[in-house]
């Protein structure tokens, strides 16, 4: 046996030693916070001696991968064991926060840890060990009851500083309004589980009214409205309280951590409740057992000071839950919490509009009525609302708003924002439809209150859904953009008040306008376009069309192509039934419509167990050439399909539809003629303007360098690059470079002499040389290259060259020209600029060979490092 097996051996029988002792107490002889931190102090040494020899491992097994400073961790105590008041059955709460992620050291002491933790602690006694892997990177995304523990978090071991960060970071990071919300949350639910009185004959001793839970939310309260550590709580709870309650605060915390003690060692498990059972035998061991008084006087002297101290705690949380809710709470941007309303600690801003989504988004999260300083603000400004149709801030403020994030009831806020005007001006395309009455006398309401009021109808869906309602719960289950859906609610009928006929093909493009300004990415946009354009399909199918009939259910499945689509459309569907009017959507057509939806529901299931056999590839490209071949018309069939199968995976998922027809053109254009072609688009709102070429592949390397000397001659910046070469006869080039001027999109006139610059200079009607001489510009450009590397592990097919360099203008016209220059074909480029560094990474051939060997790459390295000095 090892010297340190033997250390463990011996450290587990002192743990054993030690807890059989513990458990042997007699229950007249503990105390309270004493008792507590003796066994808290006990364990600390403990785990501190588990930490240095997992450490003492960990450096034989990975020491060469130590860094001092870097592979750190802190093992801390958290929740009870943190407070320093575990008692004999307590849990054993720790956390390992480790300095840096993925750091094999870190890796190695923490599997040590762990294994030490369950051979000394959970399988030698009956501790039950609760642990956590808290990376600082983790705090923001942390829900409240994990800040919870770790606000009580206490070093025991390991890195200190890193302890102390997270305690700061913490704290920096608190929502202190969310916080102290779910904490009253979570007493008043304990309180219902419990009891609400502290006046119960068997009271719960640690959640119950006047419970030790009390005491800990009074202090947790202090600590997220004040930022300050637990400890300092205390002595803030200390000054707030008259001498008289802070004494009785104290001692009545002391006592209950007593009884708690007690009523686990008599039990000999965790025991919380104290039972009548109980009563007269802790009176006797409270009283000393030494007769000194009756047992009905020691009875009732120990229940006096049981409720004595549990009154108490919960009169001491009563009034720091008061002190918490009229309390000036800061909010961000100027905004302020006041008691249960929304304030401003001043109205004149510079720039009002960049705040009026940021005061609804506050409403709703933390159901804020608006004062009258907020609310005569909102309408004082609500058209400067119009300024920030396309700020990432607002659109994120008005989607937490609309799906209904926060504790604000559903389609409260939302209203507001309606009524305020704030609405109207964020979305144009709300008020041309928000007073327009249809002209079908089934609705009662105008088209803006009916889409209000559908989504609404939403919200209750989902609160049905979580209530675990058939079927609901299960429809919901297979929403995968919650946003959406709930855009789709808003924005489904805004199309009547342009074209009542029409009004879904226009409303799909209302919607998309919307979304795009919204920030929605490419298939977001789609998922919400496909629900405004089928809204009505379940509807009038169930109304008009035999829901039995396996024509009817193929020809439903067919439209809407996916069960996630259907569950998202039955949704929508009752919400904007519902929403007409009360006398539209009767009992029988609801049972219609859940037949057609479980009718389609069954159909779709065959139709995928029909494809079961289709790679995911396969019907990838089989879905984007059926879009496609909606679109384009003037294309073949076979044409279309021929391109998506030419195209790699990523290219069909995340290029805008829209795009992908464009790219298709080309390509047939240039198949058909032979000629290059180039497009420049600039979309509304883009930063970027993006030339698109397409042109038959160069017999020679070098093509990519050509495009960029001639975007270089024209003084466009390339800040992005995606280059295609796409297989088949004859072999088709197709790049896409993402170009600025002076930092803008291209203006039409420098977009068209780029265009024709490409052109002249593909063609051959003008050498590359010529136009950089004509245009003044250098043919050799000087560069500052940081690193060069050239790689065969990455790619089965392609060398990759990797190229590190300081972003200049001219750059990828002067990387592409030496690659080319070493017979190295470019068939894949990645260009990507952060500040004023470059890192593109070129896929390459040896022209009409493939791969470069690798006994080359070494030499191919310092060959194009030479030429790039």
């Amino acid at each position: 046996m090892s010297q340190w097996q033997q250390r463990v051996n011996d450290l587990t029988d002192r743990v054993k030693a030690w807890r059989q002792k513990v458990l042997q107490t007699p229950p007249e002889m503990v105390t309270g916070f004493a008792f507590c931190r003796s066994l808290s102090d006990a364990l600390d040494g403990f785990l501190r001696e588990v930490y240095a020899l997992a450490r003492e491992r960990a450096m034989e097994k990975a020491g060469k991968h130590f860094i001092a400073g870097h592979s750190e961790v802190a093992l801390l105590a958290t929740g009870g064991y943190g407070r320093r008041e575990m008692c004999p059955f307590s849990d054993l709460d720790i956390a390992f926060v480790p300095l840096e992620e993925d750091d094999p050291f870190i890796d190695a002491l923490l599997r040590e840890c762990f294994r030490l933790i369950v051979t000394i602690f959970m399988d030698s006694t009956d501790l039950k060990v609760g642990y956590a892997y808290r990376p600082l990177s983790d705090l923001p995304t942390l829900d409240t009851q994990t800040q919870t523990a770790l606000l009580d978090a206490r070093f025991v071991a390991g890195y200190e500083p890193l302890a102390q960060n997270l305690r700061r970071q913490l704290l920096t990071q608190l929502d202190a309004l969310r916080f102290i919300r779910d904490r009253e949350r979570e007493r008043a639910a304990a309180y219902q589980r419990t009891h609400a009185t502290p006046l119960v004959a068997e009271p719960h001793l640690k959640e119950g009214a006047g419970g030790l839970r009390d005491g800990h939310m009074s202090l947790w309260l202090l600590t997220a409205l004040h930022r300050i550590p637990t400890e300092k709580a205390w002595q803030n709870l200390r000054k707030a309280l008259p001498q008289a309650d802070w004494l009785a605060f104290e001692s009545g915390y002391d006592a209950l951590l007593r009884i708690r003690n007690w009523l686990h060692l008599t039990a000999q498990r965790r025991q919380e409740v104290l039972l009548r059972e109980y009563h007269h035998r802790i009176a006797m061991d409270w009283d000393g057992g030494r007769g000194a008084r009756d047992e009905e006087s020691s009875v009732r002297a120990f229940h006096e000071r049981l409720y004595v101290s549990m009154e108490a705690l919960h009169q001491t949380f009563q009034f720091v839950r008061s002190i918490a809710s009229e309390a000036t709470v800061p909010l961000g941007d100027g905004f302020v919490r006041k008691g249960y309303q929304l304030g401003l600690t001043e109205t004149r801003n510079p720039k009002p509009e960049t705040r009026l989504l940021k005061a609804f988004e506050l409403m709703q999260r933390y159901d804020l009525e608006p004062s009258a300083q907020i609310l005569r603000w909102l309408m004082d400004h609500s058209m400067e609302a119009a300024k920030v149709r396309t700020s990432p801030e607002a659109a994120q403020a008005f989607l937490t708003v609309l799906t209904g994030e926060g504790d604000a009831p559903f389609g409260k806020v939302l209203r507001l924002m309606a009524q305020t005007g704030v609405l109207a001006a964020f979305l144009p395309e709300w008020e041309k439809g928000a007073h327009y009455v249809p002209s079908n006398a089934a609705h009662r309401f105008t088209v803006g209150e009916h889409l209000l009021a559908t989504v609404e109808e939403v919200h209750r869906l989902r609160e049905a859904a979580q209530r675990g309602e058939f079927p609901w719960m299960d429809v919901w289950a297979g929403v995968s953009d919650e946003a959406v859906l709930f855009l789709t609610a808003l924005t489904h009928d805004l199309g009547k008040a342009i074209s009542e006929p029409k009004h879904e093909e226009v409303g799909v493009e209302l919607s998309r306008h919307i979304g795009e300004r919204l920030g929605l990415a490419e298939d977001r946009l789609r998922l919400l376009e496909r629900l405004v354009c089928h809204h009505l399909v379940l509807l009038s199918t169930a109304r008009l069309r035999d829901i039995f009939a396996p024509d009817t259910l193929r020809t439903v499945a067919e439209t809407v192509g996916e069960e996630g689509l259907l569950k998202m459309l039955l949704l929508h569907s009752f919400a904007d039934a519902k929403s007409v009017s009360e006398q539209t959507f009767t009992e029988v057509e609801e049972r219609m419509v859940l037949d057609l939806y479980f009718g389609v529901l069954r159909t779709l299931q065959e139709m995928t167990a029909e494809k079961v056999h289709e790679s995911p590839l396969q019907a990838l490209t089989r879905e984007r050439a059926r879009e496609l071949q909606l679109t384009l018309q003037e294309v073949s069939d076979e044409e279309v399909r021929a391109f998506c199968e030419a195209m790699p995976p990523a290219y069909l998922l995340n290029t805008p539809l829209q795009t992908v027809a464009i790219h298709c053109r080309m390509v047939q254009q240039v198949r058909q003629k032979g000629e290059p072609t180039v497009e420049a688009l600039t979309e509304a709102d883009s930063g970027f303007t993006e030339v698109v070429i397409c042109a038959l592949d160069d017999p020679q390397p070098g093509m990519l360098s050509k495009i960029a000397g001639a975007l270089f001659a024209c003084d466009a910046d390339i800040r992005s690059a995606r280059v295609f070469t796409l297989p088949g006869e004859p072999t088709l080039v197709l790049d896409t470079l993402w170009v600025t001027g002076d930092g803008r999109p291209l203006s039409d006139a420098k977009a068209k002499r780029v265009g024709e610059t490409v052109l002249s200079v593909l063609t051959g009607k003008e050498p590359l040389e010529t136009v950089l001489e004509r245009c003044g510009k250098p043919i050799v450009v000087p560069v500052q290259v940081r690193s060069v590397k050239v790689r065969n592990d990455i790619s089965e097919t392609h060398t990759v060259i990797h190229i590190v360099a300081r972003d200049r203008k001219g750059l990828l016209y002067r990387l592409t020209r030496e690659i080319a220059s070493l017979g190295l074909d470019i068939q894949t480029a990645k260009i990507v600029t952060w500040g004023d560094v470059a890192e593109d990474a070129f896929y390459v051939v040896l022209k009409g060979e493939g791969k470069v060997p690798d006994n080359l790459l070494d030499s191919l390295t310092q060959r194009l490092q030479a030429q790039l000095r």
